[in-house]
């Protein structure tokens, strides 16, 4: 396989791999972004799902948050943030899928690394979804140090 078909592969992979829990499975769509500065060792981010109800649970917003720091990154031009993802790539997602379908599940793992910032949540309708955002923190220290320990990502003692 060449590398930008491995890649599609993994990035279609990613789009479904987080769901939510209805008759129907819907791809899921995020977006995640930096929402200024968090306390040491968290990731402050604005997390925005776009889906065809106006209520979602904040499990899963929080397994979006978890996603998007691990695998996509973020970045906020006018707070002059950006970060890369904490796995390195989608790629890594591949690699470990069995760990990570257990560890986004719903109410999975994931849901531990999140904390949510009170009254933050937004909807939006924009023609026939909805964008619903909400702040979060992301504690990127723990979320590391468990990734690292269970051999899913490199620790920075490691090399190069």
């Amino acid at each position: 396989m060449t590398q930008k078909l491995l890649l599609t592969l993994v990035m279609l992979f990613a789009a479904f791999s987080i769901s939510a829990k209805d008759d129907k499975v819907e791809p899921l769509t995020y977006e995640i972004e930096g929402a200024g500065t968090g306390v040491q060792g968290t990731y402050l981010v604005k997390v925005t799902v776009i889906s065809k109800k106006s209520k979602i649970t904040e499990d899963l917003i929080a397994r979006c948050a978890v996603h998007g720091v691990l695998f996509r990154g973020f970045s906020n031009k006018e707070l002059r943030q950006h970060q890369k993802p904490l796995a390195g790539s989608a790629m890594a997602e591949a690699k470990h899928a069995d760990f990570f379908k257990d560890f986004f599940k719903e109410k999975g793992i994931a849901r531990n690394y999140v904390a949510s910032v009170n009254s933050s949540r937004q909807v939006v309708k924009s023609g026939k979804e909805y964008k619903i955002s909400t702040i979060v923190t992301v504690n990127k220290e723990a979320l590391h140090k468990d990734l690292e320990t269970a051999g899913i990502i490199k620790g920075l003692n490691s090399g190069f």
